[in-house]
């Protein structure tokens, strides 16, 4: 058992770096919120746009560093899967021609290089903690609150800040589980690689041509990111590992319902394709859910034959 000094200065970083991605500056939890409840209508022309932005800082994003800020043991996926999905930014944004991501792959790089050097040695497990429960409670309290006070743009938000955290404190629980051998994520990643690919040239395309609408955040269009949630939903499920693969098929079934809700908005394929990137989502979800199970009793049935057995006197 060993937790390096700084341990938990490394633990505030990540959520500092988690709160940025999902509050400020990167909005995600407030974009992924407006598909729920649009604050005007201006931004229900943008709400497939929104969601999509949202879905990556919020899912992809933010949750691997809380899953870091819960349980530092599990650093290996979630920053793995952090500097997947900066790179996949970056690589879209130059292809639309829109160099200014590459600021976000170096951000979030530096972040992912900074917590794991931060980290360097820590051999601690992480146990579950009331705390953690407590944390993710505490937005859906806030959300009822203010449905009760009318306030419902606040109530949507407070609930995507809820599923976050509850997501989190749910992978985080997860542990370092190693990557898995089977073949299954290879052949999920590739029956999509096609569709996902697709999709992510067209956005490549509108925001090569400045189609409308024209959403920013940060000082960046959404174009480039709509591209970079199909590409990095591909890598992510191919990795092999259950948290990439729990939060790029939640991701999925999330796009999957913003398609179908909002079928002739901009970004958004249509139900048909909504119907199919929900179903390739939960299949993609179904098989993380399976491999921590396998995992888990792999670590028991080990745990039981190296405990010695006692005695009787």
């Amino acid at each position: 058992m060993n937790a390096p000094r700084l341990a938990w200065p490394a633990r505030v970083l990540a959520l500092c770096f988690a709160l940025g991605a999902a509050v400020f500056p990167g909005f995600g939890t407030v974009d992924l919120a407006v598909p729920i409840v649009a604050p005007s209508p201006s931004f229900i022309q943008a709400a497939v746009l929104e969601g999509g932005w949202g879905l990556v800082l919020s899912l992809l994003v933010a949750v691997p560093f809380l899953v870091i800020f819960l349980n530092p043991a599990a650093r290996a996926a979630a920053l793995g899967e952090v500097v997947v999905v900066g790179a996949v930014i970056g690589l879209t944004g130059v292809l639309s021609g829109r160099p200014e991501f590459l600021t976000v792959t170096a951000a979030l790089g530096l972040c992912a290089g900074l917590l794991a050097a931060m980290l360097r040695g820590w051999t601690t497990t992480g146990r579950p903690r009331a705390w953690h429960l407590v944390l993710a409670a505490v937005p859906f309290a806030g959300a009822a609150t203010a449905l009760v006070l009318g306030a419902a743009a606040s109530a949507a938000w407070l609930g995507v800040v809820g599923a976050v955290v509850t997501l989190a404190v749910v992978l985080s629980r997860w542990g370092a589980v190693p990557d898995s051998r089977s073949r299954l994520p290879l052949v999920l990643a590739t029956a999509a690689a096609l569709p996902w690919t697709w999709y992510a040239a067209d956005m490549i395309g509108a925001a090569s041509e400045g189609r409308e609408p024209i959403d920013i955040t940060m000082g960046l269009d959404h174009w480039p990111m709509q591209a970079a949630l199909g590409i990095t939903l591909i890598a992510l499920a191919a990795w092999g590992h259950p948290i990439p693969a729990t939060t790029s098929g939640i991701a999925s079934m999330g796009f999957g319902a913003l398609a179908m809700a909002y079928p002739d908005h901009a970004a958004s394929p249509g139900t048909i394709w909504g119907v199919a990137a929900l179903v390739w989502g939960l299949t993609v979800l179904s098989w993380g859910l399976l491999r921590r199970g396998a995992a888990r009793h792999q670590d028991a049935t080990r745990d039981r034959k190296e405990t010695p057995l006692t005695t009787r006197r």
